[in-house]
């Protein structure tokens, strides 16, 4: 039996900068409602998910940010129940570097992602976009205890050994869930290491199809399909 549905954010529940429709939301909430435990996993940190999730209008959400490196319970802002999955002196050693290492290159006019933990610069422009890149290929050593993704519109720099797969399982032995009791559901490569642990995985237009268990073209059906599958387990 299913038991924690995981989600990403951007492009799966909802467009970049966009919130979920009203119908979808409603879809979101009878998930819910028949029984699941319902989980945000996104680039974004999680104050940013909070709003989102109030918005849907879930009873008990709970929020993984920053790629998998902060968890947290509800959407109450300061958060009761808050926690940070990596301990890696090194890597925010190297974080706080390439934060000031960008923001030199770019005379204090980057916009960063207020993160807690990861860094992520949103360049406006190609030029901006081959600048960081430059830099992440120059510094090959210095960024060997993180990992790297270029994004549509950012990068994320991440310390190595924090990912949506270890969230994911660090919160489900929080709960006292099993992998075969878990859904993922995403769209992109940062979505690949949650498709590993859960049992059932779930792409929205996923590139790859041998990654994901159904690949659906858009989050209507993807969350029509997870309405069918919890009525089923329950007949």
């Amino acid at each position: 039996m299913f038991k924690l549905i995981v989600f990403d954010l951007d492009k799966t529940l909802a467009d970049l900068g966009k919130g979920m429709s009203a119908r979808n939301t409603a879809k979101l909430r009878h998930l819910e409602k028949s029984g699941a435990r319902i989980a945000i996993c996104s680039g974004k940190p999680t104050y940013y998910l909070c709003g989102f999730m109030r918005q849907a209008g879930l009873k008990a959400p709970i929020l993984i940010g920053e790629n998998g490196a902060t968890i947290q319970f509800g959407v109450d802002l300061p958060p009761s129940d808050f926690y940070v999955l990596t301990k890696d002196e090194r890597a925010k050693r190297v974080l706080k570097k390439v934060y000031d290492d960008i923001d030199a290159t770019f005379e204090g006019k980057m916009w960063f992602q207020p993160n807690s933990v990861c860094v992520t610069p949103f360049p406006k422009t190609q030029e901006d976009f081959d600048k960081i890149q430059n830099y992440v290929d120059k510094n090959k050593d210095l960024l060997s205890c993180l990992k790297v993704y270029r994004h549509v519109n950012s990068f994320d720099f991440i310390p190595c050994g924090i990912d949506k797969e270890i969230a994911l399982e660090y919160l489900a032995n929080m709960l006292n869930i099993t992998k075969e009791e878990t859904i993922a559901v995403g769209d992109g490569v940062n979505d690949y290491p949650m498709f590993r642990f859960a049992k059932l995985s779930v792409g929205v237009n996923v590139k790859d199809e041998s990654k994901v268990n159904f690949n659906f073209k858009s989050t209507s059906d993807a969350l029509d399909f997870l309405a069918q599958t919890l009525k089923e387990q329950t007949c």
